[in-house]
């Protein structure tokens, strides 16, 4: 009778201990191009077998082996779009390879993408911030005219004036509330504000001061 008493009890512990076992589910992250140029968005899915109520991480590590949390939300459904509200620079952002890693769950996926520089223009992030003070009056024109300054000192574009007076148009305004809007992408704007700048209708002193702005964390 003990001998039974004692199997019945192993096989309890055997299932509750099934029980307790963490179950891992199957995750994979996939990306829409593994090329990107600058200007562009990094686009990618995630993926899980199941929602389990814990939140998705997402780690990148760039070529040099430095790794920094990109991302941390909630999964809801199986299949998840995430799209970077801001796309890449030159600033921010070096030519090279970069691994995406997803942790979920205890469950690990990890992919690869590289970004090229094939002369697509892409502004720092807070420079919109401060075209929407522009645009709206709420920033005069020698305070935007440091943030061009900023993209000139970046080689992001390129000035050829030579030592005269700030000029700004305002009807310059109109173009850059487009591209605050996103409705034209960086390199149309930027390529538009090198055009005004290289016909001299903006014009930009080679002595006007850049905005001393220092990015934080990669945002993507």
């Amino acid at each position: 009778m003990r001998q039974y008493v004692l199997l019945i009890l192993g096989i309890s512990i055997i299932f509750s201990g099934n029980a307790f076992a963490q179950h891992t589910p199957d995750v994979e992250i996939v990306l829409s191009a593994s090329i990107y140029n600058y200007g562009e968005k990094l686009d990618y899915k995630i993926m899980v077998s199941e929602v389990t109520g814990e939140d998705a991480v997402i780690f990148i590590t760039d070529k040099i082996g430095n790794k920094s949390r990109l991302l941390t939300m909630p999964i809801s459904q199986e299949e998840s779009r995430i799209i970077a509200p801001f796309g890449f620079d030159s600033v921010i952002w070096n030519e090279g390879k970069y691994e995406l890693e997803l942790q979920y769950s205890g469950a690990i996926s990890n992919t690869e993408f590289i970004i090229i520089d094939d002369g697509s223009i892409g502004i720092p992030y807070w420079v919109k911030d401060l075209s929407k003070l522009w645009t709206s009056g709420q920033m005069p024109n020698k305070e935007y005219a440091r943030a061009i300054q900023f993209l000139i000192n970046e080689d992001i574009i390129f000035n050829p004036s030579l030592g005269q007076e700030l000029r700004i148009p305002e009807w310059f305004k109109i173009t850059t509330i487009w591209w605050a809007n996103n409705q034209i992408l960086d390199t149309e704007y930027g390529e538009s504000l090198q055009y005004l700048i290289n016909e001299k209708v903006i014009v930009i002193p080679y002595n006007q001061e850049s905005i001393d702005h220092e990015p934080s964390d990669k945002t993507l």
